[in-house]
Protein backbone atom coordinates (compact mmCIF):
# COMPACT_ATOMS: atom_id res chain seq x y z
CA UNK A 1 0.00 0.00 0.00
CA UNK A 2 1.22 3.49 -0.83
CA UNK A 3 0.86 6.73 1.10
CA UNK A 4 0.85 9.80 -1.14
CA UNK A 5 1.81 13.13 0.44
CA UNK A 6 0.45 16.40 -0.92
CA UNK A 7 0.63 20.09 -0.06
CA UNK A 8 -2.44 22.32 -0.08
CA UNK A 9 -0.48 25.06 -1.90
CA UNK A 10 -2.18 27.53 0.44
CA UNK A 11 -0.80 29.20 3.55
CA UNK A 12 -3.92 28.35 5.59
CA UNK A 13 -6.76 25.87 5.66
CA UNK A 14 -8.29 22.73 7.09
CA UNK A 15 -10.29 19.72 5.92
CA UNK A 16 -13.54 21.72 5.78
CA UNK A 17 -12.02 24.36 3.50
CA UNK A 18 -10.41 21.78 1.22
CA UNK A 19 -13.75 19.96 1.04
CA UNK A 20 -15.32 23.21 -0.13
CA UNK A 21 -12.61 23.64 -2.79
CA UNK A 22 -13.11 20.06 -4.00
CA UNK A 23 -16.93 20.00 -3.92
CA UNK A 24 -17.76 23.37 -5.47
CA UNK A 25 -18.77 23.04 -9.13
CA UNK A 26 -16.28 23.82 -11.88
CA UNK A 27 -14.89 26.48 -12.44
CA UNK A 28 -14.94 27.58 -8.76
CA UNK A 29 -13.93 24.10 -7.55
CA UNK A 30 -13.42 20.59 -8.86
CA UNK A 31 -17.02 19.35 -8.73
CA UNK A 32 -16.16 16.21 -6.73
CA UNK A 33 -18.52 14.51 -4.27
CA UNK A 34 -16.20 14.94 -1.27
CA UNK A 35 -12.69 15.94 -0.20
CA UNK A 36 -10.05 14.02 -2.14
CA UNK A 37 -7.65 13.32 0.76
CA UNK A 38 -7.98 10.85 3.60
CA UNK A 39 -6.13 13.06 6.08
CA UNK A 40 -5.23 16.74 6.43
CA UNK A 41 -2.44 17.99 8.71
CA UNK A 42 -2.84 21.61 9.79
CA UNK A 43 -0.12 24.26 10.21
CA UNK A 44 -1.93 26.47 12.72
CA UNK A 45 -3.11 29.04 10.15
CA UNK A 46 -6.90 28.82 10.21
CA UNK A 47 -7.37 31.82 7.90
CA UNK A 48 -4.92 34.14 6.18
CA UNK A 49 -4.83 36.35 9.30
CA UNK A 50 -5.79 33.97 12.14
CA UNK A 51 -3.13 31.71 13.65
CA UNK A 52 -3.68 29.34 16.57
CA UNK A 53 -0.56 27.41 17.60
CA UNK A 54 -2.75 24.72 19.17
CA UNK A 55 -3.72 23.57 15.66
CA UNK A 56 -0.14 23.31 14.36
CA UNK A 57 0.27 19.59 13.58
CA UNK A 58 -3.41 18.86 14.23
CA UNK A 59 -4.68 15.86 12.26
CA UNK A 60 -8.10 15.97 10.60
CA UNK A 61 -9.97 13.25 8.76
CA UNK A 62 -10.99 13.75 5.14
CA UNK A 63 -12.39 10.69 3.38
CA UNK A 64 -12.94 8.09 6.04
CA UNK A 65 -11.08 4.79 6.23
CA UNK A 66 -12.39 1.90 8.30
CA UNK A 67 -10.09 -0.11 10.59
CA UNK A 68 -9.43 -3.17 8.42
CA UNK A 69 -6.22 -3.73 6.48
CA UNK A 70 -7.36 -2.89 2.96
CA UNK A 71 -8.98 0.05 1.19
CA UNK A 72 -12.28 -0.85 -0.43
CA UNK A 73 -13.59 1.07 -3.42
CA UNK A 74 -15.95 2.99 -1.11
CA UNK A 75 -12.88 4.36 0.70
CA UNK A 76 -10.90 5.44 -2.36
CA UNK A 77 -9.72 9.04 -2.45
CA UNK A 78 -9.41 11.54 -5.28
CA UNK A 79 -5.88 12.85 -4.88
CA UNK A 80 -3.52 11.32 -7.47
CA UNK A 81 -4.63 9.88 -10.79
CA UNK A 82 -3.95 6.15 -10.84
CA UNK A 83 -3.23 6.07 -7.08
CA UNK A 84 -6.60 6.90 -5.55
CA UNK A 85 -6.86 3.40 -4.08
CA UNK A 86 -4.01 4.40 -1.76
CA UNK A 87 -3.98 6.80 1.20
CA UNK A 88 -3.76 10.52 0.44
CA UNK A 89 -2.42 12.93 3.07
CA UNK A 90 -2.44 16.71 2.56
CA UNK A 91 -0.23 19.03 4.59
CA UNK A 92 -1.51 22.59 4.75
CA UNK A 93 1.15 24.91 3.33
CA UNK A 94 3.13 25.83 0.28
CA UNK A 95 5.52 23.28 -1.22
CA UNK A 96 8.16 22.32 1.33
CA UNK A 97 7.06 24.96 3.86
CA UNK A 98 5.87 22.77 6.72
CA UNK A 99 6.32 23.04 10.45
CA UNK A 100 8.18 20.58 12.64
CA UNK A 101 4.86 19.65 14.26
CA UNK A 102 3.38 18.83 10.85
CA UNK A 103 6.36 16.58 10.08
CA UNK A 104 6.04 14.89 13.48
CA UNK A 105 2.32 14.24 12.88
CA UNK A 106 3.09 12.92 9.39
CA UNK A 107 5.60 10.43 10.82
CA UNK A 108 3.17 9.35 13.56
CA UNK A 109 0.35 8.89 11.03
CA UNK A 110 2.56 6.85 8.69
CA UNK A 111 3.53 4.60 11.63
CA UNK A 112 -0.18 4.15 12.44
CA UNK A 113 -0.96 3.33 8.80
CA UNK A 114 1.84 0.75 8.82
CA UNK A 115 0.25 -0.85 11.87
CA UNK A 116 -3.09 -0.97 10.04
CA UNK A 117 -1.99 -1.95 6.53
CA UNK A 118 1.36 -3.67 7.03
CA UNK A 119 3.95 -2.65 4.46
CA UNK A 120 3.59 0.91 3.18
CA UNK A 121 5.61 3.02 0.78
CA UNK A 122 5.61 6.80 1.23
CA UNK A 123 5.67 8.89 -1.96
CA UNK A 124 5.04 12.51 -2.81
CA UNK A 125 2.53 13.58 -5.44
CA UNK A 126 5.48 14.86 -7.47
CA UNK A 127 6.83 11.29 -7.68
CA UNK A 128 3.65 10.24 -9.49
CA UNK A 129 2.64 13.22 -11.61
CA UNK A 130 5.12 15.25 -13.69
CA UNK A 131 2.54 18.06 -13.82
CA UNK A 132 2.95 18.46 -10.02
CA UNK A 133 6.75 18.82 -9.67
CA UNK A 134 6.61 20.59 -6.30
CA UNK A 135 3.87 18.65 -4.48
CA UNK A 136 4.47 18.10 -1.54
CA UNK A 137 8.02 19.43 -1.58
CA UNK A 138 9.32 17.55 1.44
CA UNK A 139 13.04 16.77 1.47
CA UNK A 140 13.87 13.34 0.08
CA UNK A 141 15.82 12.68 3.28
CA UNK A 142 12.54 12.97 5.24
CA UNK A 143 10.71 10.64 2.84
CA UNK A 144 13.60 8.16 3.01
CA UNK A 145 13.49 8.32 6.81
CA UNK A 146 9.75 7.58 6.79
CA UNK A 147 10.31 4.62 4.49
CA UNK A 148 13.27 3.28 6.51
CA UNK A 149 11.39 3.50 9.81
CA UNK A 150 8.67 1.42 8.24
Amino acid sequence: MKVVLHCSDSIFGNAALITKWHVLPVPQGRGWSAIGYHYVILNGWLTSVLHNAYFDGHLETGRALNDDNFISIEEWGAHATGYNSHVGICLIGKSGQFTDKQKHTTAALVRRLKDQFGTVEVLQHSDLDPKKPYCAGLPHSFINLLNKEL
